[in-house]
């Protein structure tokens, strides 16, 4: 299934493969993010293809692009139906460092929102690496509150993750 939405110079629709190249730029835009999850500043096309086809292996998963005037600035990957405990979740959320400060995370954040709405989803759920302040802040100022804290395999590295959620 293809999700595709649209509001105010933004759509959001599915990731392809040949797109990975791109979507490997805004990994690197974000070093810090990559430290974070991978505890090295870059990741490589190879890498980023196997968590892609991994993800892919969800029948309710979708790897989603975020364009502006037909750019790729940002992207997420979401889970409609998580099969551990059958809620949905956002797994990435991921802006262009150069595009960051302009809304478009919280505009794309909302657009989510609002699709996970329109399919009577009653929470929306995130999960933040307990270290990662300024993730913990975005989302903080969106509404999610933490209602548990795990150690999980995020990228290459296992770590505390705070479990957030949001009712709709």
């Amino acid at each position: 299934m293809s999700l595709s939405f649209y509001l105010d110079q933004l759509l959001i629709n599915s990731l392809e493969q040949q797109e990975l190249p791109r979507a490997v730029e805004i990994y690197n835009s974000n070093p810090n993010y990559n430290i974070l999850t991978n505890g090295e500043p870059t990741l490589t096309l190879a890498e980023l293809s196997r968590e892609y086809e991994d993800a892919n292996q969800y029948p309710t998963g979708h790897w989603l692009a975020i364009r502006h005037e037909d750019k790729i600035i940002g992207i997420s990957h979401i889970l409609l139906e998580n099969p551990n405990d059958q809620k949905p979740w956002i797994g990435l959320l991921l802006i262009d460092s150069s595009y960051q400060g302009k809304g478009y995370g919280k505009k794309a954040y909302l657009m989510l929102e609002e699709y996970f709405r329109s399919l009577d989803k009653k929470t929306v759920h995130i999960g933040v690496i307990a270290s990662n302040q300024r993730a913990l802040d975005f989302w903080g100022k969106l509404g999610f509150e933490q209602y548990r804290q795990v150690t999980a395999s995020v990228g290459k590295l296992t770590q505390p993750v705070l479990c957030m959620e949001k009712f709709l």
